[in-house]
């Protein structure tokens, strides 16, 4: 992706995009957004901010500020300057697309409700908690109507009880943290890190209104769901096999133990255990061959999702009879690797590396980014073999 970046940013000033936005042609705006959208991706936020505000020059210009993507833009800008650690310029452009918006959209809607809160997240970061709380209390505002409980309503609600905290209001931070807690129960289970996380929050605010007592019966759930989360951990013990030769009698056994751990739940002992088959098979098998780099580590941000993906790497070489690793073989782990997670997503919590995988899927462009994360892993193997 860097390499492309950088090879497409010569191409540009070659065709003398830099000179002037008034100069770009609608093709060359479309590849500096998509730059400055992958530069931001990959946290190249000062090449990302430089290009954006070009193309946001240019796109005014083509569209005026009424234009939807260019409003967008602008709140990506604000992001971009924010984790470049500019927050008065990130506090500048997304005011500039809050008004935007709400002159040209809406000033009531949820899209307008999530712009207060990045503003809010901004002054928080500047220590501006007076201003910051207004902002958290109209976006919760225009949310609480809705009756929605999912994570975006969660997280206003969360945002709310830290804007109250950091104004003394410590009663009301309670109120809220509770309901964006009850929230985070239902959507991914009491044991699970993203609620044990937040319920650490709570214990501060009790405590921040001198309620000591619930503060320390906070503490003590807090530990009791800290072990539990630790026990599921140590639950999966590999199975040993002493040869490739008994392994391979066992073949049939490790696919069947591939598509129960696939098809089941992350907090079912039979799961656990037909995962920890698969592992203990795929150590010592030489019918399989699984490759472990950068490009889909980076996806598996936990045991589950690490599982996952042996799993579904196991399942394609046994059916396909394929043993090298290979990016259909990627591929389809990764793919069953996402399905696994949505299906358990309520207990693992929210992964982001895995909504992103979503959103490629969404999109349709899931299948073409996981061929091209396999043939770099390929080509890292390649080059560690040329070097031994």
């Amino acid at each position: 992706m860097k390499n492309w970046i950088l090879t497409t940013m010569m191409l540009l000033m070659m065709s003398g995009t830099t000179a002037s936005a008034q100069t770009m042609t609608e093709t060359q705006a479309a590849k500096m957004d998509s730059m400055a959208v992958a530069l931001f991706l990959e946290g190249n936020y000062e090449k990302s901010i430089l290009l954006m505000n070009k193309w946001l020059d240019d796109r005014r210009q083509r569209k005026g500020e009424q234009d939807s993507i260019y409003i967008r833009r602008m709140v990506l800008l604000a992001k971009a300057y924010f984790r470049d650690q500019q927050t008065d310029q990130a506090i500048s452009s997304i005011d500039k697309a809050i008004n935007l918006y709400g002159k040209y959209k809406s000033d009531n809607d949820t899209i307008y409700a999530f712009y207060l809160d990045n503003k809010a997240l901004y002054l928080n970061a500047k220590e501006d908690y007076k201003a910051a709380l207004p902002l958290v209390r109209k976006a919760l505002d225009i949310f609480e109507p809705l009756h929605r409980r999912d994570y975006d309503m969660a997280m206003l609600l969360i945002h709310m009880a830290e804007a109250c905290h950091y104004n003394n209001l410590h009663k009301d931070a309670i109120k809220y943290e509770l309901r964006g807690l009850d929230i985070y129960k239902e959507l991914f289970g009491e044991e699970s890190e993203n609620y044990v996380e937040e319920l650490g929050y709570l214990k501060l605010y009790y405590e921040g209104a001198g309620e000591t007592q619930k503060a320390s019966q906070v503490e003590k759930e807090l530990e009791q769901l800290a072990a539990k989360i630790n026990e599921k951990e140590k639950q999966v013990q590999f199975v040993q096999f002493d040869s490739a030769e008994e392994c391979r009698e066992h073949n049939d056994d490790a696919l069947a133990a591939a598509k129960t751990y696939l098809k089941g739940r992350i907090d079912e002992q039979e799961a656990v255990k037909a995962a920890a088959y698969v592992m203990g098979w795929a150590q010592a098998s030489t019918d399989i061959s699984v490759m472990i780099a950068d490009e889909n580590l980076y996806y598996l941000q936990n045991q589950w999702q690490m599982l996952a993906y042996f799993c579904g790497c196991t399942e394609y070489a046994l059916e396909k009879q394929q043993k090298d690793f290979t990016a259909e073989m990627h591929i389809a782990a990764m793919k069953r690797t996402l399905e696994h997670y949505k299906a358990n997503r309520s207990l693992t919590g929210i992964v982001a590396e895995m909504e992103k995988l979503s959103n490629l899927e969404k999109s349709g462009k899931l299948e073409e980014t996981l061929r091209m994360d396999a043939q770099k892993i390929l080509e890292t193997a390649k080059k560690a073999e040329e070097k031994e």
